[in-house]
């Protein structure tokens, strides 16, 4: 099947979870009803994106730069990429081309507000990233050592998506399934639209559904994170 046939499918799904018919428009009307389509979808796929970290976006140990100097202590990230994994056990690397790794910066948001121990300062990173434009700078709290030029900065990260085009159908392949993408995009035409606006709640609902399932899945792991508890070892005095 032809990429555009696939379109037209999820156009017309689309068009008919809303109106509950199949849209019959011919030539110039189809082609604008496919591009309206494609429209919708990118604006949906950009939020759709942005809710977990999606195991088809992710890159696993990227290597961002190698270290040439002990005054760099900043590096860019490249607009492909959206955001670093930000976790409690992930960290940014300085790995030996032997794959020793011989330095690990911890991965924290730029607006993490709880405090540190004061016995305890290990090395940390950050992000700041470029916005709409993409991409960003890794920052590292310390300029590199001189035992550590010559390795690899490493860290994972997760990509855009795709745009959807008529040229280009592999975002397709990236979402969850084809429910998602039809609640979605139908749920953001029904919101824009004020003459359906009683339809938007049932749509919302369905979709959240249906993104819990594919974030479910998207984390789906034996693996169990270490609940993050209070430290009160600070406190001192008699009680």
């Amino acid at each position: 099947m032809a990429l555009i046939d696939d379109i037209r499918d999820l156009a017309q799904d689309v068009y008919f979870s809303i109106n509950g018919a199949i849209n019959d428009d011919t030539d110039e009307d189809a082609t604008e009803f496919e591009d309206n389509f494609i429209r919708g979808f990118n604006l949906w796929i950009r939020e759709y994106e942005g809710e977990a970290y999606w195991r088809v976006a992710r890159v696993n140990n990227l290597v961002l730069a190698t270290i040439a100097d002990t005054t760099t202590f900043s590096f860019t990230l490249p607009a492909t990429y959206r955001t670093p994994v930000f976790n409690q056990n992930k960290y940014v690397k300085f790995v030996l081309n032997d794959g020793t790794v011989i330095s690990k910066f911890k991965l924290v948001d730029p607006n993490q507000i709880r405090d540190d121990s004061d016995y305890e300062r290990p090395n940390r990173a950050t992000f700041l990233d470029n916005g709409r434009n993409g991409g960003g700078t890794i920052v590292l709290s310390r300029a590199p050592t001189d035992e550590e030029v010559g390795a690899q900065i490493v860290l994972d990260v997760v990509k855009y998506f795709p745009k959807l085009t008529r040229e280009d159908g592999a975002v397709l392949d990236w979402i969850y399934s084809n429910q998602i993408a039809t609640l979605g995009v139908a749920k953001n035409q029904t919101l824009a639209d004020v003459t359906k606006a009683t339809l938007s709640p049932a749509f919302a609902q369905k979709y959240t559904n249906e993104l819990n399932k594919a974030m479910n899945a998207n984390m789906a792991s034996t693996e169990i994170d270490e609940m993050q508890g209070e430290d009160f070892s600070g406190i001192g005095g008699i009680w």
